[in-house]
């Protein structure tokens, strides 16, 4: 989590076109895709040590005269002197522009909302002194980040205090029942249009139960499941009461894989129309219907295949269909008949 004073270029952001000269075609492309508005908005510190701590996705506190003001998240981390002294050797107040100590480490947001938290509020929560006072960019240790009592995750603590912002649920699926106990879940509400939260419930179970570690997140508009190991993946859950998807916002999957740095994007639903299908492959991301996550989850329960085997089929663009499952079911053949083997043979 980083806490950033407040200054009103970041609530307000700079426009991206005005920056495109500085910017390499990666990051030009990750501000334009998930920028509502065209603006980016940035901080910058001359503290490289602290910033070489934030990493992506981190909560960012912006504070300004004993309250947070507004909350964000860590898009991206770039070390640009040039880019620092356009932005702000001619736009800030009281010649504060230090030309040996220039604000080149820039952190980047997005997901900007205001917020109005009480100093003390945040102390207490991280268990500051009630008179602790942010002197500068800062990043609260991690240490007081895990001792958070009572919370399911940092995300959720900060949501809870600023009332905005996503929370996020790790999923642990020890307790549940058995797989034939989820599937009918699945089934079941991923054509129950007023059983969408559930739905996204149960497919962060799906891919716990398929041995990834996976994280439901709820509100805002975030993606609904994040996938965190093996691989970096995001998850759209889509329930449809008849049945199937017949479009799909492509652009908008995209933006929240790239707002979470993730590898790729999956989008599960009750099924797809043709057209989706068709689709699938030029998209950059796949498509499951909840019958065939189903099986996976079937054969995972039977065979005890390898949460790297099935995201590897996963996370290959394109909807994932019966030839995939075809591929799977090779592998597990293969592996059959590898212990046979080595059985004759002992």
């Amino acid at each position: 989590m980083v806490i950033i004073l407040f200054a009103e270029f970041i609530r307000d952001g700079h426009p991206i076109a005005d920056i495109e000269s500085y910017l390499n075609d990666e990051d030009l492309e990750l501000f334009r895709t998930t920028s509502d508005d065209d603006l980016v908005h940035v901080w910058g510190t001359s503290v490289d040590g602290t910033w070489r701590n934030v990493e992506r996705n981190d909560i960012a506190l912006v504070y300004h005269d004993g309250a947070f003001v507004a909350r964000g998240q860590v898009l991206q981390l770039r070390h640009d002197p040039d880019l620092a002294e356009y932005l702000w050797r001619e736009n800030v107040e009281h010649g504060r522009w230090n030309e040996e100590s220039p604000w080149e480490y820039m952190t980047f947001l997005t997901d900007i909302e205001e917020v109005d938290v009480d100093i003390e509020e945040f102390n207490e929560l991280v268990g500051y002194d009630k008179t602790y006072r942010p002197q500068g960019f800062t990043r609260v240790a991690d240490k007081r980040l895990n001792q958070l009592s009572g919370e399911e995750s940092v995300e959720t603590a900060i949501a809870d205090l600023t009332d905005a912002g996503e929370r996020v649920h790790p999923v642990d699926d020890e307790d549940d029942g058995p797989t034939p106990d989820l599937a009918d879940q699945l089934q079941a509400a991923s054509t129950d249009g007023d059983a969408h939260e559930e739905f996204e419930k149960l497919v962060a179970k799906a891919f716990s139960r398929l041995g990834c570690a996976a994280d439901w997140i709820e509100g805002g508009g975030d993606t609904d499941v994040e996938i965190r190991s093996p691989e970096h993946v995001v998850v759209e859950v889509k329930a449809r009461g008849n049945g199937r998807v017949n479009s799909l916002e492509v652009t908008n999957v995209d933006k929240h894989r790239r707002q979470r740095g993730a590898d790729h994007a999956i989008v599960v639903a009750p099924g797809f129309a043709p057209k989706v299908i068709d689709n699938a492959e030029t998209t950059e991301l796949t498509t499951i219907a909840v019958d065939d996550l189903v099986e996976l989850l079937d054969r995972r329960d039977e065979y005890a295949v390898p949460p790297e085997e099935i995201l590897a089929l996963l996370t290959r663009s394109g909807a994932f269909q019966d030839d995939r499952l075809d591929l799977l079911d090779e592998y597990i053949q293969d592996r059959i008949d590898a212990g046979e083997t080595l059985l004759a043979v002992i």
